[in-house]
């Protein structure tokens, strides 16, 4: 009896920490975050991202030193051709990010669906950053996950993220 009390307790626990849903295009599209992952201004979201190619959502932490960035982008990509464009992408992260540090570079399932995950180490500009990237076509566009962390907040959400990663759902036009 106490084994299932202590069960049914980290389910519970497991629940309220991601409760929070959030979506794209009208729901189709959503993953759960627990509650410390907040909408980032557009002040901290230029800082973030200086090259002005930022994903139109970004939540993180209030460290700021933790963020996800999501959105649907114009550029075609097909389910069929994602190996082409996984090894496209990476070739072009390997040249344009200076110090990268590849630590997965591969295709994924999540949900029953084919994704790029990419997962690597850069510099910014006072620290080291781990990136893991998921991309994927989305009624022929571009889905795309961006989970930053530097080094030292890293240990404490790596797991959140992989089950930040488990929790995407997508619904797709037949």
């Amino acid at each position: 009896m106490k084994k299932l009390i202590f069960v049914v307790t980290l389910l519970v626990l497991n629940i309220q920490i991601f409760a929070k849903t959030h979506t794209l295009d009208e729901g189709k599209i959503s993953f759960e975050t627990g509650d410390e992952f907040q909408p980032f201004s557009q002040e901290i979201i230029d800082l973030k991202y200086p090259s002005k190619r930022a994903p139109k959502y970004v939540i993180g932490t209030k460290s700021t030193k933790t963020s996800i960035g999501f959105d649907i982008k114009d550029n075609q990509i097909e389910e069929i051709n994602l190996e082409d464009a996984r090894k496209t992408m990476s070739d072009t992260f390997s040249k344009i990010i200076p110090g990268i540090n590849w630590i997965k570079n591969e295709l994924i399932v999540v949900n029953k669906k084919k994704f790029i995950l990419f997962n690597f180490l850069s510099n910014a500009i006072d620290t080291k950053i781990n990136n893991t990237m998921l991309v994927t076509n989305y009624n022929g566009k571009m889905l795309l996950f961006n989970f930053n962390s530097t080094i030292d907040e890293y240990p404490k959400y790596n797991k959140t993220f992989d089950q930040i990663i488990e929790s995407i759902k997508i619904e797709e036009k037949q």
